[in-house]
């Protein structure tokens, strides 16, 4: 009788190297399977957004929901104003300020997690830069962020004036994104800048929502390429100023 043959060591390399590339074929499959389920999550997010914020117009004699902007905190007149996001409430401006029940919104959205990206995690803690420390997001409720050109941008200036309505505007103005996750600050309320960025969660891009109800993803780079235009455009898109950008201030902070 012959011996039972085994392994060589040679052998046994060869087996252990083709089934970590076999892992790593799939690994890599299930991971932009993951990616692109999250993509088509974002899109049909923001449909649903864009259509509860044109009903909201539509019943409020086209007036756009307010954006949330001014640090997510109370108006220099002590009004706690109601956004498409939230209603602050009293207190430090921290995960406790933000009431997203009372957001303008959140009826017509059936709760909240038409808000979140499902690659996002909105409680993690990360660097800022603009605060120079570690720390989580003051507003959790949404990976989501409106124009501040809804409420004009600037504070002091417009954050206490009333959002414009959706007759002013055109359909290709963005007035949603996925904010730039990297930097909890950029979360500090329900609004931004253009210029504060956006997600590269999507193959270098973000899922950006038009008023016209559209959703669509933008490259990095072309959205850096309108934040440096001077002119009016999709993103710098307040109808009251020439530039789209803050009657004081124009496209700068």
């Amino acid at each position: 009788m012959n011996p039972r043959r085994a392994f060589t060591l040679v052998e046994l390399l060869m087996v252990i190297t083709i089934t970590a590339i076999v892992a790593a074929l799939l690994l890599s499959a299930l991971t932009g399977a993951k990616k692109q389920s999250a993509k088509a999550a974002d899109l049909n997010n923001f449909r649903q957004i864009l259509a509860a914020m044109h009903i909201y117009s539509s019943d409020n004699k086209e007036s756009l929901p307010w954006s949330n902007w001014d640090y997510g905190g109370a108006m220099p007149d002590g009004t706690a104003r109601a956004g498409w996001l939230y209603q602050p409430v009293s207190g430090p401006p921290d995960t406790n300020h933000f009431n997203g029940h009372a957001g303008l919104l959140w009826d017509a959205l059936r709760g909240g997690n038409v808000l979140l990206c499902p690659l996002d995690q909105p409680d993690e803690a990360r660097y800022s830069a603009r605060n120079d420390k570690i720390e989580s997001r003051a507003q959790q409720l949404s990976s989501y962020i409106m124009n501040g050109a809804i409420a004009g941008y600037r504070s002091g200036y417009h954050s206490n004036a009333l959002p414009v309505k959706i007759s002013q505007m055109l359909p290709r103005d963005c007035v949603y994104w996925e904010g730039d996750e990297r930097d909890p600050f950029n979360f500090n309320d329900g609004s931004s800048w253009p210029y504060e960025g956006i997600s590269l969660r999507h193959a270098n891009g973000s899922v950006t929502g038009t008023l016209d109800g559209s959703s669509v993803c933008v490259k990095a780079r072309d959205w850096q390429t309108d934040v440096a235009d001077t002119n009016k455009n999709r993103l710098w898109c307040f109808p009251n100023t020439a530039d789209g950008g803050d009657l004081v201030y124009g496209h700068d902070q």
